[in-house]
């Protein structure tokens, strides 16, 4: 079975999300602040995107503005969550946490389309469970102590609201990108992202503090590599819609999170690199288990 075109988009963004986010995190680590890197991710996709907007000359209708401003402060606040989960927790545990957004995704598009939900998406949110339950297990197995638990429990937190954040994100584009076209509807929406993230500036550093410092290189990288999967993952939603077989690739992330997070932790300075082999398998089984529940949840739409 051939791999359709348009689902290289975020199998590319997959593996380029996990890239972001290591550099991202790694200049956390270094004393950066978690807000500087969502500024600039998303001031980084709203000069992207606008550029866009103004080489092809085409306008969102005025009617359209207030579904593009929607779209764009559920993406904020997913971005938001998300450094956050990095910022208190390990890659290998936030990462794979986030392949239930698909399940969540198939569950608004059906509630927003009518639809009963199936046997199998039941199935695979129990399945989805069990995987979180085992990168939970993964995490408490390397560090028993309560604080370590709660550090746990919070990552996980964090990693499922802006699971539920950015499932409103796709769903809107699908609905809202492909009504207005996506060369139409993405640069307003991301201008409209950027504008937002103003309301963030208050909390970011200051630039003078970053020059000089080692906190720089890994910020720029991070941030610029999580706006162009963001890009491509925008893209292929809007432009395409298949939300729900675009999400089980983006899944994979989980997988490529668990094995580069700790492939790379010592050029990353990422806490994987301070865990036993039966810890990260145990992460590794519950990463397995997160894509294997989006497929069985959406097989009878695929």
């Amino acid at each position: 079975m051939t791999l359709p075109l348009h689902l290289l988009f975020p199998l590319f963004s997959s593996v380029v999300f996990v890239f972001g986010m290591l550099n991202a995190k790694r200049a956390i680590s270094l004393g950066g602040s978690p807000w500087t890197s969502t500024v600039l991710a998303n001031f980084w996709l709203a000069a992207g995107w606008g550029l866009c907007g103004l080489a092809t000359g085409l306008q969102l209708p005025q009617q359209g503005w207030w579904q593009a401003a929607l779209v764009a402060l559920s993406f904020v606040a997913g971005q938001v969550f998300t450094y956050f989960a990095y910022q208190h927790g390990d890659v290998s545990v936030a990462t794979p946490v986030f392949g239930v957004k698909v399940i969540i995704v198939a569950v608004i598009l059906s509630g927003l389309a009518g639809e009963p939900i199936s046997a199998p998406v039941w199935v695979g949110a129990g399945l989805a469970t069990l995987g979180v339950g085992f990168i939970q297990a993964g995490a408490a197995a390397g560090d028993r102590s309560q604080r370590s638990v709660l550090r746990s429990l919070l990552t996980i937190g964090l990693a499922l609201l802006a699971a539920v954040s950015l499932s409103l994100f796709d769903a809107g584009l699908q609905l809202w990108g492909r009504r207005w076209g996506a060369a139409t509807f993405l640069p307003a929406m991301f201008v409209c992202t950027g504008l937002w993230s103003c309301a963030l500036l208050p909390f970011a550093d200051r630039p003078r503090r970053l020059l000089g410092t080692p906190i720089l290189a890994p910020l720029l990288l991070g941030t610029l590599l999580m706006a162009v999967q963001a890009m491509s993952m925008s893209w292929s939603l809007s432009r395409f819609g298949d939300a729900t077989r675009i999400n089980i690739v983006y899944a994979l992330r989980g997988l490529w999170a668990v094995a580069l997070a700790r492939l790379l932790s010592r050029t990353f300075s990422t806490a994987e690199r301070q865990h036993s082999r039966s810890v990260m398998l145990l992460r590794l089984l519950g990463a397995i288990l997160l894509p294997a529940s989006v497929i069985i949840a959406l097989s009878d739409r695929s």
